[in-house]
C-alpha cells in the first residue's frame, strides 16, 4: 500500500516538474494535474499497458475488447465532441456533469 502511494506522489512531482520545466500555461497545467489525479484514482495505479504487454497477442486482443465495452474516463476540462463533428458514439453521464457550448456560451448541463 506504502509503495503505491509513493508511486502515486512521485509520478505527481514528475508532472510537476515536467510541467514548470516546460513552462506549460496555468490551464493547462492543471487540466493535466485533473487528468493524472483522476485517472489514477479511476485505475488505482494499474498500469493496463504493462499487463497487457506481458499477454499474449490473443489474450491482449480479448482484454482490449473487453475494455473498450467499458466506460470511457473524461478529466475535467476535456473536449468530448466538436461543433459539426460526425458523433458515431453514444455517451451517457455515469457522474460528474457534462456542459455543452456553443458559440462560448453554456447552452445545457447535463449530469447524473
Amino acid at each position: 500500500m506504502y509503495a503505491n502511494t509513493n508511486r502515486y506522489h512521485e509520478m505527481l512531482n514528475n508532472v510537476r516538474d515536467f510541467l514548470k520545466l516546460y513552462q506549460v500555461p496555468t490551464g493547462l497545467s492543471e487540466r493535466v494535474m485533473d487528468y493524472i489525479v483522476s485517472t489514477w484514482s479511476m485505475s488505482k495505479g494499474i498500469d493496463t499497458e504493462k499487463v497487457l504487454s506481458i499477454c499474449p497477442k490473443d489474450m491482449r486482443a480479448d482484454i482490449c475488447v473487453h475494455l473498450n465495452r467499458k466506460t470511457t474516463h473524461c478529466a475535467p476540462g476535456d473536449l468530448i465532441f466538436h461543433a459539426g463533428e460526425s458523433v458515431d458514439t453514444l455517451c451517457f453521464v455515469v457522474s460528474g456533469s457534462l456542459e455543452v457550448i456553443q458559440d462560448d456560451e453554456v447552452i445545457a448541463i447535463l449530469g447524473y
